[in-house]
This record gives structure tokens, sequence and C-alpha cells, in this order.
């Protein structure tokens, strides 16, 4: 079989992610790669066995040379997505995009155009639906073992930690340099409990808020920054950057990055960039300038008026997704950290699915994925649909979910009626 040859467009962690994937794949084969950061490009030639001169600074500069391989993988950011997916199909790339699509919906329904008028093939990285958590809760509803779904709750425990680094000192902090929140973060968990109904969803309302990330609830005395920071504030603050990024994050650590060496020890450089006054990681979580939400709730009208709630909160321990289905004959209770499915069946005893039997790496999303680029491989060499690929149409779904949701918070709760076109 004639091996797929793949570009990455954005070679961060989600693109030296899927860069992985390349290398081991059988099937495939990483020709080139761009990204503006010379030390992603500098990582790309020693680690990925990338040949200099291609590794391109820039998504133009990439695209400058027309088609050089099958299909390219869209890693920018959100804001950028539009731009790079259109032009990636007009030079004949099928192309598997990060989500979400794009930061506005006008912008995905572009996107979605072009992609019908190409005639190429794209897939977004819904990866949850590959995960086997996932996957086995939705066999059971398949199953008819709890009757009907009436109803799903999904909880999106961010993390304190995770929320701090990504969502109020780092690129998603800001929803018109990014996306709003409910986009960037969780059109993942719309996306799921649309798949798990497999029913269109009617309406939405939302309520969420930036409750506690703003200068008013600074610690008295506290600094602008973490290095300049009392000791006396320090102890005693959860969000301090020298804590997280030395004893929280530990096998990996979002702020080396693409470092390949550093002077000293990993805690003497990391304490380094910390100190350093323009360090946008080393700021006070209390004086940025975020303005996403730390905590959002959806309410979901789907139709045969079964109902779904969505909760995202910033302030949990742990970074990991849990969820509830009832049905009218039994219920499930899930916790991905813990990578069980307790099944409660109202006719028969409880049981508790083991995940771990199921897949054998269940690293990164819960496994999904790495399972996900094994689909993309699949449907760009003419392999056979799966229940678990998300098209670009079908990714348009939890999209408009996604921005009613935000439309609505914005309204103060109002319902949102949602005119899906038919794409089910």
């Amino acid at each position: 079989m004639k091996k797929a040859k793949l570009i990455i467009v954005g070679f961060g962690s989600r693109g030296q992610l899927f860069g992985g994937y390349a290398l081991d794949h059988e099937n495939t084969e990483l020709v080139a790669i761009a990204d503006v950061n010379p030390e992603a490009r500098a990582k790309a030639i020693k680690e990925f066995g990338i040949k200099p001169e291609n590794c391109f600074k820039s998504a133009d500069e990439i695209f400058s040379h027309g088609k050089i391989a099958d299909a390219a993988f869209i890693c920018t950011q959100d804001k950028q997505h539009k731009e790079h997916a259109i032009t990636a199909m007009r030079l004949g790339y099928d192309i598997c995009l990060e989500k979400p699509i794009a930061a506005t919906m006008e912008d995905c329904e572009e996107i979605l155009r072009v992609q019908e008028e190409t005639g190429k093939k794209a897939m977004i990285c819904h990866v949850l639906r590959y995960s086997p958590f996932y996957m086995k809760i939705r066999e059971v509803i398949k199953s008819g073992e709890i009757g009907d779904v009436v109803t799903i709750s999904q909880t999106e425990n961010v993390a304190y930690w995770h929320d701090a680094h990504s969502y109020v000192r780092g690129a998603w902090r800001n929803k018109e340099e990014s996306s709003p929140m409910i986009l960037a973060k969780c059109c993942h968990d719309l996306d799921i409990i649309f798949w798990l109904l497999g029913k269109k969803c009617k309406k939405v309302s939302s309520f969420g808020d930036l409750y506690y990330f703003k200068k008013e609830n600074a610690p008295e005395g506290a600094a602008d920054r973490c290095f300049r920071c009392p000791e006396s504030v320090k102890q005693n603050c959860p969000y301090d950057a020298f804590k997280i990024y030395n004893d929280i994050y530990k096998a990996y650590n979002p702020i080396l990055g693409n470092a390949m060496a550093f002077r000293g020890t990993r805690k003497e450089y990391i304490n380094e960039l910390l100190s350093d006054e323009k360090y946008p990681y080393g700021r006070c979580v209390f004086a940025c300038d975020n303005d996403v939400v730390d905590h959002q709730v959806v309410n979901m009208l789907f139709e045969e008026n079964v109902t779904a709630q969505l909760t995202m909160t910033a302030f949990s321990k742990e970074c990991h997704r849990c969820i509830k289905v009832h049905g009218t004959l039994g219920e499930m209770v899930a916790d991905m950290e813990e990578n069980s499915v307790l099944v409660k069946p109202f006719r028969s005893e409880d049981y508790v699915i083991d995940i771990t039997k199921y897949a054998t790496d269940l690293s990164v999303h819960g496994g999904g994925d790495k399972l996900l680029f094994e689909d993309f491989v699949s449907y760009i060499t003419g392999g056979a649909p799966t229940e678990t690929r998300t098209t670009l149409a079908d990714s348009l779904i939890s999209h408009r979910m996604s921005f009613a949701a935000e439309e609505s918070r914005l309204a103060g709760g109002e319902p949102i009626d949602i005119r899906l076109i038919d794409m089910i």
C-alpha cells in the first residue's frame, strides 16, 4: 500500500503529537512541517527526521510550494483555522483540522462551503468520540440495556492549574484573540452529548461568567508577577506560577515546550523563565488580560424532549470529565479519570466496565487521539466509514450549539432556538 504523505501546519504540542503518530504508522510519511517558532522547527529536524528544507517558517511559506503531500493537519491557533483550512483544500489537500473548526459560525460555514466546492475530505479532531471510555458508554446506550435515554449530564473539570495556564495566562485567555471558552474547550463535550443521543438539539440556554480571575480578587499585598510576590502571599496561593510549573506539571510541562536543552537544572530553567518581566506565564492570575469565563452551564433540549446539561468549571483539583446517563430502564455513572463505567440497570445487578481492558493506550484524551489519527489515515486512503468518524458537516452541529450557548450566556440565559440544517 502506498504511504499517505502528510504535512503539519502548526508544530506545537498538538502538531507534535500527530507527528509522532505519523512516524509510528506504517502507512504514513511525515514530509514537512510549518511553525513560526524556530525551536519547533529545530525539534522537527532533530527528533522527527524532517529535512531542514522542509521545515517552513509559516503556513504561507509551506503553502507557497503548492501541494507537496496528500493531507494536511491544521494545528494552528483558532483564528487562523479558516485561512489555513481553506488554502489547504484549494491546493488539493485533504485536511484534519483541530477543533474548533473556526472562531465564528460564519467562518465555520465558509470552510464547509469550500470543502463541498473542492470535494476534499475534511475531518475535525473531536477525539473524545474515539476514546474507549465514550465508545463503551455509547455501546451500552445502543444495546437498549438502560432503555431510552432521557437525560445526560456531563461535567468538564478543567482543573485550577490547567485553567490558570491556558485560559488565564495562556493563548485561550481572551475571546477576541481566540474564541469563547464554550467553543475552545467544550465543543468536544457538546459533540459527545450529540453523538451519544443521536438527536438534534432544538434549544439551549446558558449561564456563566468570569467569577474569580480578576484584579479585585487578588490577595492583599499581591504583586503583578509571581516572582515579585511576597512569600507570605505566595505560600497560600495555589495559583503561584512557581508551584504550578515546578510541582504540578511533571511528565509534560507546557512552558518547556520545544526546549531540547537548557542551562542548569530543569527547575532553574523554569524559574528563570518565570522571572522574566515579559514572560506571560509568570503573571499573577489576578493581573492578566483574560476575559473568558471560568465557569459555565449549558442546558439543552433535544428532539423528543430529551434533555442534557453540561457544566464546565475551572475549580477542580483534577483535569477530567465525568458523565451521568439516565435512561428509562437504568443509568450509568462514569469518570474518565478512573477509566471505569458503572452501569446500574433497574432490572438486574449493577456492574462495572473496566475501560483498561479495551485499550492498550489510554493517554491523551483517554486514548482517543491515536485512534482518531488512524481513522483519518483510513478515511483519506479509502477505508470504510466508522461510527466514530466526524465529518466537517457533522461537527458544525456541535459548533452551532456552542455559539448558541454563548449567545444565550451573553443574553442572561435567554433560551436560543437552534435552526439546524439537515446534516445528520
